[in-house]
């Protein structure tokens, strides 16, 4: 009765807005996403996924197919599950003794077109989960009507936070209309956390300082390719500074399926002074030197940005574009559209510079000139991807804070400390790429780069939780600071946090209780009980009789 009621009331505050009801709806079609909407299905709740886009499968699907993990074993799950469709993909088209066959690398590279293909096969596998593409949600609604949206945090803050506010429904908006959708469980698996800002949750955009969460690499830093200390100039402060975004995209040098690279109609080349200088100084002589090209199944390559020498500082320009994305994460449509279309010039405008700059020595552009889009890829979009890379978004405000701190040893057992609510292992370095451009005084250095090893650690159920929002778990712009979100932000990660979240979502429809007061040893049985993994440490180093 009291949901009935529930849908009245949101139904007069949207006038003539159609109305559906699910029992979990995730916003995302992410990896994330997609392993949050097949968990919770397979626990039995009726799901309904929201993707903006026509694809499903996040970076992932754009050309993020080199993906990072260190230590396979620290997840598992449906990653696994999608590796081995992978694998029985490659098998199946091409033979187990293919080349396709072993670069795929049991299931760990693939070309973007199989990972959609695999990533559709798990939605359709699930007569509990309707997706619907094409899906933009425009509101967020409590009970009694819109929900204020959350503020953008500074630092690390301990009091003055939002009111609570329950998520009751989203309202989301197709070419046929717009629809409102009632659920008892929301899950926001966007990479920006719209979603969540939407409902209310407060975030936090940027990077804190050194003394607010007391983490060594927090704030404006200076370190070599490589190595972890602090090069002067680092001052640790705060600022709104993201690292750079960029596109995966794809290239072949195979005539029969090239599509040429053109020169964009906002080419500017001045954007690319410091590769130009690098040439004329005799530092850059071939084109390995200013990307990286990764040999991917069916014949095309992953390309990559470099990152600079630590002693020639060779490239100064890479694909990465920083700086000008920091308004990305609370943008609205135009304006990412607008960073859309510059990111993409700009990486286009590079390859068509090293193939036709009369600069550019002949040999480069020799080489250059061998490689294009390829028609097997992004079909529908002249062999460009359809999806930016957005290596950070917003990071909620939630129970609990990934920090870098998470990562060191406790005394006692010479091991990071255990978390009586883990779901999660990060196992990847504290990897992120640069945040400032490119600045002279510090060759073969981007400011904000850094990359960390540590040991595997847990990440806890409340970092989905957004303390002011109830109704709702975010396992993509989750709670961390931002250092702390550098091994976090891995796709096999997001994958076994939405497929926690799918599950969570489900066990709290089925109690009939909040995300927040769901039993947290129940989920972990659950998660292993599916194959996660929810503790991997190196016993190796514990002290005797620990």
């Amino acid at each position: 009765m009291r949901t009935l009621f529930t849908t009245f009331l949101l139904l007069l505050t949207l006038g003539t807005t159609a109305a559906e009801k699910a029992d979990v709806v995730v916003v995302g079609a992410t990896p994330g996403g997609v392993a949050a909407a097949v968990a919770a299905a397979r626990s039995g709740a009726k799901v309904v996924l929201l993707e903006e886009s026509r694809h499903v499968g996040g970076i992932v699907s754009g050309g993020l197919t080199n993906t990072d993990i260190r230590k396979h074993g620290a997840v598992g799950g449906l990653y696994v599950e999608f590796k081995r469709l992978v694998v029985e993909h490659y098998t199946k088209t091409y033979g187990a003794n293919s080349p396709e066959f072993k670069l795929c690398k049991d299931g760990n590279m693939f070309q973007p077109k199989v990972a959609e293909l695999v990533f559709r096969q798990l939605l359709t596998g699930e007569k509990n989960v309707r997706l619907i593409e094409g899906a933009r949600v425009v509101a967020a609604l409590t009970p009694n009507g819109q929900a204020t949206p959350g503020r953008r945090l500074e630092g690390a803050p301990t009091k003055q936070f939002s009111p609570k506010q329950k998520l009751a429904a989203v309202t989301y908006e197709t070419a046929s209309g717009r629809t409102t959708l009632t659920a008892s469980a929301f899950i926001d698996a966007t990479y920006e956390g719209d979603l969540a800002a939407l409902a209310g949750s407060d975030y936090r955009v940027g990077r804190e300082s050194r003394s607010d969460f007391k983490e060594k690499h927090a704030g404006k830093i200076y370190v070599r390719f490589g190595d972890a200390n602090p090069l002067p100039g680092s001052t640790g402060e705060a600022d709104a500074g993201i690292q750079a975004f960029c596109f995966r995209f794809h290239l072949t040098k195979d005539p029969a399926n090239l599509l040429p690279v053109e020169k964009p109609t906002d080419f500017n080349r001045e954007d690319y002074k410091h590769l130009l200088a690098d040439i004329r100084s005799g530092k850059l002589t071939e084109l390995k030197q200013a990307i990286q090209f990764y040999p991917m199944p069916g014949g095309n390559f992953e390309i990559n940005s470099d990152h600079p020498h630590p002693d020639t500082g060779v490239p100064s320009e890479s694909l990465d574009l920083a700086e000008e994305n920091y308004g990305w994460p609370e943008a609205g449509v135009a304006e990412r559209a607008r960073l859309f279309r510059r990111y993409w010039n700009y990486q286009e405008g590079l390859i068509w510079l090293l193939q036709h700059d009369a600069e550019v020595p002949e040999a480069i552009r020799k080489d250059a000139l061998r490689w294009g889009f390829p028609k097997d890829e992004f079909a529908d979009n002249r062999g460009r991807p359809h999806h930016i890379y957005v290596r950070q978004g917003r990071r909620i405000w939630g129970e609990h804070t990934v920090t870098e701190n998470d990562a060191k040893f406790v005394p006692a057992t010479g091991l990071p400390a255990r978390q009586a609510d883990g779901i999660a292992i990060a196992e990847f370095e504290f990897d992120s790429h640069g945040v400032s451009k490119f600045d002279p005084k510090y060759p073969g250095i981007r400011e904000g780069y850094f990359f960390i090893a540590h040991d595997p650690f847990q990440i806890p159920y409340r970092s989905l939780l957004p303390k002011s929002v109830d109704g709702l778990l975010v396992p993509v712009a989750c709670s961390a600071s931002h250092v702390g979100y550098q091994t976090i932000r891995m796709e096999p990660v997001f994958m076994a946090l939405g497929e926690a979240s799918g599950i969570a979502a489900a066990q709290a429809v089925s109690a009939q209780v909040e995300l927040r007061k769901i039993d947290a040893p129940a989920l972990q049985r659950e998660i292993l009980k599916r194959g996660g993994v929810i503790l991997y440490e190196n016993t190796a180093k514990r002290p005797e009789g620990l």
